[in-house]
């Protein structure tokens, strides 16, 4: 009796280890909102409910397993979800598949040298110089810097890197190391594989980046290079962002720009904005973007958009929002050109003007 009492005891003490050594988290964003755009054209006035507005609808796992020595194993895999209308996942590829984890499908390793991963994941132009983004990324259906600065625009993008033709914001197929950070600098390497014969360089994906954090200030610099699926043109990318914080506001700026070899196409967003604390549960976001294309064959163009965003704080998890937004466009939107003000400036306008009223739930 005393040896199976004691044989429990070590089982016991060894599965706790083992729990203590191993951890899984179920992760989420439910967020929607009540959306009302005024468009001055032919389309009209339209409201929606909109999944997703004040940070992207999301449902994840995660976890880690330690080790020893330091290092831990670790795994994520992240989808998104249209809670409006219940369906989950983004359809990607030359023949579309929605995937179930479109945001993220990882594994590596992490410890005192850095973190390497492997699979789905962001270009690193979204967690470095996107930190700095007016919008903290907000309103990622309409926001400049992720349709255009991120890339996520896949009329336009879509031929570029290891995404399928989906968009170029997130690439599959792709390794990703992170250094650990030296006195607040640190750095990022990632590519991603066509995984295509006869031409390593096919649907590839090459970037990098460098990111500093100190006291009040924070900067951050990305670059890319990504081939078309025919290795027959190549898609360029750079960006820089800078925050700082104040006593009382956070000011951000960033410039993000790309550029296609063959039609000389490049595409640049500069924005600024300050987030402002006016009570310990009420955050002002006001921002503006100035979107541009210009080089190729067709007639210059470019865009503005203005934010004024309000963030109410109802407890650690939820939040409340209300948002209006103006966008305007140099010239009449058509059905065959780049819309630089797309989800919100409809075919056949020149100008809208979006409200939107909204809760975001953490879990």
């Amino acid at each position: 009796m005393k040896k199976t009492i004691l044989a429990m005891a070590v089982l016991a003490a060894c599965m706790s280890t083992a729990s203590a050594q191993t951890s899984i988290t179920i992760y989420g964003i439910v967020d929607a909102g009540i959306t009302h755009v005024t468009n001055d054209g032919p389309v009209g006035d339209r409201t929606t409910v909109e999944a997703g507005q004040l940070q992207v609808s999301r449902w994840g796992f995660k976890g880690t397993e330690d080790l020893g020595g330091g290092m831990k194993a670790r795994f994520g895999l992240e989808g998104t979800l249209f809670n409006d209308t219940g369906a989950a996942g983004v359809s990607t590829g030359a023949t579309p598949t929605t995937a179930l984890f479109d945001r993220e499908a990882t594994v590596g390793l992490s410890g005192a040298f850095g973190s390497i991963d492997l699979g789905r994941q962001n270009i690193l132009g979204i967690g470095s110089v996107g930190l700095a983004d007016p919008m903290g990324l907000s309103f990622a259906a309409t926001s400049p810097n992720v349709l255009f600065g991120g890339m996520n625009n896949s009329l336009v993008y879509g031929a570029y890197g290891a995404n399928g033709s989906g968009s170029a914001l997130r690439q599959s197929n792709s390794v990703k190391y992170v250094s650990p950070t030296f006195s607040g600098l640190g750095f990022a390497v990632m590519r991603a594989f066509g995984e295509q014969g006869n031409g390593i360089q096919k649907s590839s994906y090459q970037g990098a980046s460098v990111f500093y954090n100190a006291g009040p200030f924070g900067a951050a610099g990305a670059y890319a290079r990504m081939k078309n699926n025919l290795d027959t043109d190549l898609l360029t990318s750079y960006g820089i962002g800078v925050k700082y914080s104040l006593p009382q506001a956070v000011i951000k700026g960033t410039y993000v720009a790309n550029r296609f070899d063959v039609s000389n196409r490049k595409i640049s967003v500069l924005g600024v904005g300050v987030d402002v604390p006016v009570a310990p549960a009420l955050t002002l976001t006001v921002a503006a973007y100035n979107t541009k294309r210009y080089g190729d064959f067709g007639p210059d163009e470019d865009s503005q958009q203005y934010h004024l965003i309000g963030k109410y704080a109802l407890s650690k998890r939820t939040v409340a929002y209300t948002a209006y937004s103006r966008a305007n466009t140099s010239n009449v939107v058509t059905a065959t050109g780049i819309n630089l003000a797309q989800g919100v400036v409809a075919v056949g306008s020149d100008q809208a003007n979006r409200f939107t009223v909204g809760v975001m739930h953490m879990f």
